[in-house]
């Protein structure tokens, strides 16, 4: 008797089974290789990158001087500018803020008015001179005391001579506020501070932190150049390098990738070497700097480039130097090839 086809057992689709499992697992098994020898591609082109760097100590130096000098230009030049505007800040005012009391104040108005102004965050000191010690003082020092003495009125009014406190110095909207704030008390009859000094200084401060964008965008350009024509001269020197290299199936980008870190390191030593000028040149003239602000009476030091700026350098060239290498290798390894 013959078996029934429905009772037999299907052990087809367990091979087919077990074949999809090792496909699969040998998919990830080359992706884990092809990742392996990617990353360990990119060690060894570091290492590699670095000691052909070495190897010739002096062309790699004045490659990155040369780098150095054009970032450290504009970051001079912004350095500066927040030093300028730090002694803006501290400078106190040439003249004291004079706050005009009304000729009808009374005592009371006028005590309460002290009492407003001492109150201010903005104000650090204050003194109050009255209508008769004024007369008195200008009877004193203008020789006019019989003219002075023929009048009926006392024609000088009650002030108020207020110090704003030091960091309003760097704050021009600061002290257009407080100048409202105190003309708008009812005993003030005017309000009288020199701010063109303070306004000409802002203006020049945003001059001068124009001028360092447009002075580092210039030479980002010039450091652009500078990379592209050393990494061409790089290419040049390894052309038969490059020819075996394709020769063996390597790719653009297994060719590129040398090159990229060589401007990536030359990028990143120019902005290092950058940050080390601007800070040896605070520390040359910050003595002088010092002692001339000594005689205005202020206490104003130099302050070089912090840990911000070094790491604003370093990205910035490395970022530079990355992007000249990479323009270089993309326009002339490509015409390399085997023939």
């Amino acid at each position: 008797m013959r078996p029934d086809p429905g009772n037999r057992i299907q052990s087809k689709p367990r091979p087919a089974a077990k074949k999809q499992a090792h496909g699969a697992s040998g998919v990830r098994a080359r992706l884990n290789n092809l990742l392996a020898g990617y990353v360990r591609h990119h060690k060894e082109t570091v290492h590699t990158s670095l000691a052909r760097l070495k190897a010739a100590p002096l062309q790699s130096l004045m490659t990155m001087l040369v780098i150095a000098i054009a970032l450290a230009l504009p970051a001079s030049l912004h350095t500066l500018v927040d030093n300028l505007r730090q002694l803006g800040g501290e400078v106190e005012f040439s003249a004291r803020m004079t706050v005009f009391l009304r000729h009808d104040a009374s005592q009371q108005q006028i005590d309460e008015l002290l009492v407003t102004l001492k109150a201010m965050e903005d104000v650090d000191e204050l003194a109050f001179v009255s209508r008769e010690e004024a007369l008195a003082e200008f009877s004193a020092t203008s020789g006019f005391g019989d003219v002075l003495g023929l009048l009926d009125e006392n024609p000088l009014p009650a002030v108020v001579l207020l110090k704003p406190v030091a960091e309003l110095g760097g704050d021009p909207a600061r002290v257009t506020t407080l100048i409202e704030t105190i003309a708008r008390q009812p005993q003030v009859d005017d309000v009288a501070i020199d701010l063109a000094w303070l306004q000409r200084l802002q203006g020049l401060l945003e001059v001068g932190r124009k001028l360092a964008w447009a002075l580092g965008a210039a030479l980002g350009l010039g450091v652009l150049l500078i990379m592209g024509n050393t990494i061409r001269l790089a290419i040049e020197n390894r052309r038969d390098e490059i020819v075996v290299v394709k020769l063996i199936g390597g790719t653009n980008g297994y060719v590129r990738r040398p090159f990229l870190y060589t401007g990536l390191w030359y990028g990143v030593g120019g902005g290092a070497m950058a940050w080390l000028l601007v800070w040896l040149a605070v520390v040359l003239l910050g003595g002088t700097a010092k002692e001339l602000a000594t005689q205005y009476q202020s206490s104003f030091t130099p302050t070089g480039p912090g840990f911000g700026n070094l790491v604003l350098l370093l990205l910035s060239g490395g970022v530079l130097g990355l992007l000249g290498a990479w323009i270089a290798v993309s326009q002339y390894a490509r015409q390399i090839e085997p023939e």
